[in-house]
């Protein structure tokens, strides 16, 4: 058990291999940095396309907006176009009634 084994290195070969170690670590945060960019690039890209066609739906949905009161009619002003009807129809079939009932038609 005298027969001890070391394992002796020189300085150099140590700074050597610490050097070699810096410049693996250097060249994998550079691959890793590069990747990051390529894809911060990519997500900028989609999300301009996003944009665009978030903006060209807004323009779509305000020409729909202009020309939605030249083809549909509104509830309200249905319904309150129909009792102005109704009420100018009972009005006439009053003064009919009321004419039938007198006996002579007015002219």
């Amino acid at each position: 058990m005298d027969n001890k084994t070391f394992i002796s290195i020189e300085f150099w070969q140590l700074v050597g291999f610490l050097l070699s170690f810096l410049g693996v670590c250097w060249g994998f945060g550079k691959m890793l940095l590069a990747q990051f960019q390529a894809q911060q690039a990519e997500r900028q890209k989609q999300y301009e396309r996003l944009q665009s066609k978030v903006e060209q739906m807004e323009r779509t949905l305000g020409e729909f907006s202009a020309a939605l009161p030249m083809t549909y009619v509104l509830r309200e002003d249905y319904i309150r176009n129909q009792v102005v009807l109704e009420a100018k129809i009972d009005k006439n079939q009053r003064e009919a009634d009321r004419d039938l009932q007198d006996g002579e038609p007015k002219k």
